[in-house]
């Protein structure tokens, strides 16, 4: 048996007015300020579809048919997108870059990628919007709906389905809400099955009710306008922090409405040619979109497209979705097509399963690997960055009272760098840092991402009794990030008063040159051939002059600066070795060459009295 419902010309318009936000925010978030919405609409259209199917044939409904229906409707394309996505991957990415998307790649295939991407969160990991499957989490919310919803729609009385998904709608809805204001953190709930199942309930609902079967044109013709009105409020007003939860109703209730206004003036806008043919290729738009836009991102490493990159980016996207809709989707649906039948469509997964493998092979292959001390600052497993190992200790462990060492990962990456310089002369120095955090006591911890929060705070309190019993303290950061936050720089004044007037030594070093792009994708890219330009960013600087403002005002603290110094003259390169690991951090075999280069300038700071 095959399941099927009327085709709504207006539904499929309304189709491509959600696919279009969401490809239009994705782009450029100050174009559409809450685009995001337009996967609200795609999953109140699915809840509506979906459960026209299953009351439109209850009395002789197939499970194999209605999940053989879904896995033809979305396995195929997606299929195709993955084994693409992750050849190009393989092409693009650095290894440790390519790791991550491996990871994401797992959980994509197995359509959990919505539980992925709420835990997702890495100092060194690729920035979300180089994540080229980070919209799977959406295909994964919908394919996890459709294996209990027929079960709910099936196995409850009809005369109570109505008042039990209104009652499940408004709890939904309600959870969602309180635990965004609680103890859930933002992504967690937003990337939930449970926050995001009310938006297939609306859908739903308006589906069981028949609401605007009777409805006269003149009715329709308001409400759709009000539907129209809402959906438009909610693409430029919602804001993104506080969604999903209550505000999510809103675009809910435009869809249903513009769903239920079937006959209006509205719906016949939306039932236009160009609207249909945009909403026939939606989900294959959606499919492509997010890794061209990711792909671009990762090669100039800049979010902002410019002119030519939207260009790129819409002609591309529009092409993909052409060939995946008219070679993969038209194919499927149809049940005479070369791909209807399960042995086909199988054999189809395997190619696709054995592309996806062998990209590692390929990955491993574009260049020769660099020396693990190329691609790091230390062995994570031997600093104390987000976590107290050990005592800390670099040089000399005999020191009665080492330097005291701390800041963020611009702290870390120095680890290397004490250990020539204290090592030379008969000295110690304890790092202590953590991502993101100089912890001090002050730090405005909530400003930073989630996944750093708990190890700057436990950082902080492991410092407090070394600073309390330092004569000499180092604080080192990128100062870009830090001096840009007026909180931050609150802070750090009163850390700077309170530690010199007890006497102690207070040496703050100048944030390194930053690139505007990472010296290990330059290597790539030009393995690969590819154009790229590297230039230095100017941010640096002025931020470099700000901190050393600031720690001028205090006697006995000193700023020390060698970002103009001979070892950065030829950055990223010092002796023709390369020395960044990415756009702003020194790699292991750097940092050490650094504390020998500055180990003669340090050593008056160490132990002159003042």
């Amino acid at each position: 048996m095959r399941l099927q419902t009327a085709f709504r010309r207006d539904v499929q318009g309304l189709r491509a007015i959600a696919v279009l936000v969401v490809m239009l925010f994705h782009a450029c978030k100050t174009w559409l300020p809450s685009g995001f919405i337009g996967v609200d609409v795609f999953f109140v259209i699915s809840g509506y579809i979906i459960c026209s199917l299953i009351i439109d044939g209850k009395t002789e409904f197939s499970w194999s048919a209605f999940y053989w229906g879904r896995t033809k409707r979305i396995v195929p394309a997606y299929g195709v997108m993955l084994a693409v996505v992750s050849i190009v991957s393989a092409l693009l990415f650095l290894p440790g870059d390519f790791l991550f998307f491996k990871r994401s790649l797992e959980s994509a295939i197995l359509f959990y990628s919505n539980q992925y991407f709420s835990d997702f969160g890495s100092y060194f990991a690729p920035g979300t919007y180089e994540l080229p499957l980070l919209h799977t989490w959406s295909l994964a919310i919908e394919m996890q709906f459709y294996l209990f919803f027929p079960l709910l729609i099936l196995f409850t009385p009809r005369k109570y389905l109505t008042c039990m998904l209104g009652v499940m709608c408004v709890t939904l809805f309600g959870y969602a809400e309180w635990s965004m204001r609680t103890q859930i953190s933002h992504s967690d709930i937003y990337y939930s099955l449970i926050a995001r199942v009310p938006e297939f309930l609306m859908g739903a609902l308006v589906a069981i009710t028949r609401v605007g079967h009777n409805w006269s044109t003149k009715v329709s013709n308001f409400v759709g306008w009000i539907g129209l009105i809402l959906l438009a409020f909610s693409v430029f007003c919602i804001d993104e922090q506080n969604f999903p939860g209550v505000l999510s109703i809103l675009p809910c209730i435009a869809t249903g409405l513009l769903i239920a206004a079937r006959t209006g003036t509205v719906s016949k806008l939306l039932s236009t040619d160009v609207f249909v043919w945009v909403g026939g290729l939606s989900y294959s738009l959606y499919l492509w979109h997010w890794p061209v836009l990711a792909f671009i991102r990762y090669y100039t490493e800049r979010y902002e497209l410019g002119d030519a990159g939207v260009l790129v980016f819409l002609i591309t996207t529009f092409l993909l979705a052409w060939l995946s809709f008219r070679w993969v989707e038209c194919p499927t649906r149809n049940s005479t097509g070369l791909l209807a039948k399960p042995m086909r469509l199988g054999a189809l997964l395997t190619v696709i399963a054995l592309i996806i493998i062998g990209s590692s092979a390929l990955n491993e292959h574009i260049e020769k690997p660099l020396p693990i001390e190329l691609t790091r600052y230390a062995p994570p497993e031997a600093i104390c960055h987000g976590r107290i190992i050990g005592e800390c200790l670099r040089g000399n462990r005999t020191e009665a009272i080492p330097v005291l060492v701390l800041g963020d990962s611009h702290a870390a990456q120095l680890n290397g760098f004490f250990d020539a310089v204290v090592r030379q002369e008969n000295m110690a120095a304890r790092v202590i840092t953590a991502s993101n955090c100089v912890p001090i006591s002050g730090f405005d911890v909530d400003r930073i991402p989630e996944y750093s929060r708990a190890d700057c705070r436990s950082q902080i309190a492991a410092l407090a009794p070394y600073i309390d019993q330092a004569t000499t303290i180092v604080v080192a950061a990128m100062w870009e990030w830090q001096a840009s936050n007026s909180a931050f720089l609150h802070a750090f004044s009163n850390f700077l008063e309170s530690t010199t007037k007890r006497n102690v030594r207070v040496v703050v070093l100048a944030q390194i040159p930053m690139f505007d792009f990472n010296p290990l994708r330059v290597r790539r890219f030009s393995e690969l051939g590819l154009p790229i330009k590297v230039n230095k960013n100017k941010g640096w600087e002025k931020a470099n002059n700000e901190i050393a403002e600031i720690v001028r005002r205090y006697k006995g603290a000193e700023f020390v600066d060698f970002s103009h110094s001979a070892f950065f003259a030829k950055a990223p390169f010092y002796s023709g070795t390369l020395i960044y690991m990415d756009s702003h951090h020194l790699n292991e075999r750097g940092a050490y060459d650094y504390g020998l280069f500055s180990a003669p300038f340090m050593k008056p700071l160490f132990t002159t009295n003042h």
